[in-house]
């Protein structure tokens, strides 16, 4: 589990970084509201497209949709939250991916907030919901015999119904015997 956890904060923080290094890159170092709140969408969309069971994996095309779309919702809400409550000082000038924003009122000529910049802000949304998403996938027993966890064939549920009928049909042939016994006297 904790590993899980790992796994997605550091997928977010990648994927997070990237995009927000991208779009400081393009010019929106500090964005907008409206930038701000439509590419925290789009970067819910991403993490929920790699973390947990990824669009690629076989059988998870459904999942990762509706993962991407309640991202999609929770970017949006957690963008909010990061830029209103996370008003921590960015520590250092780096040139060209730092400055004020200006929609959130900070003061011309400092580094900027966490919750402000492009870069820090998205990777902040994307690595909680890498975590959520990664905590949230459990591997199933195909998964755990890669991995070489200790998996066995009667633990599948289906394997459970089917000894299940052996074991009743067993019993009705041990009912069967002493009648035809009975019946040969």
């Amino acid at each position: 589990m904790i590993g899980r956890l790992l796994l997605g904060l550091l997928k977010g923080i990648v994927l997070g970084g990237l995009l927000g290094f991208a779009i400081a890159k393009a010019g929106l170092v500090t964005p907008g509201p409206v930038p701000h709140y439509l590419i925290g969408a789009g970067a819910g969309v991403l993490i929920g497209l790699v973390a947990g069971k990824p669009i690629w994996a076989k059988d998870a095309k459904i999942e990762a949709g509706m993962k991407a779309f309640v991202g999609a919702l929770l970017g949006a809400g957690l963008m909010f939250a990061v830029r209103s409550w996370l008003k921590v000082p960015f520590p250092t000038q780096i040139s060209g991916l730092t400055g004020a924003n200006l929609s959130l009122k900070e003061a011309a000529g400092t580094n900027g907030t966490i919750g402000g910049l492009a870069l820090t802000s998205f990777a902040v949304i994307t690595a909680v919901l890498g975590m959520f998403y990664e905590a949230d996938n459990t591997p199933s027993p195909d998964d755990k015999s890669k991995t070489g966890g200790a998996t066995d064939v009667k633990d599948t549920p289906k394997a459970r119904v089917e000894a299940a009928k052996q074991a009743a049909i067993d019993l009705d042939d041990e009912d069967e015997a002493p009648a035809e016994k009975r019946a040969k006297k």
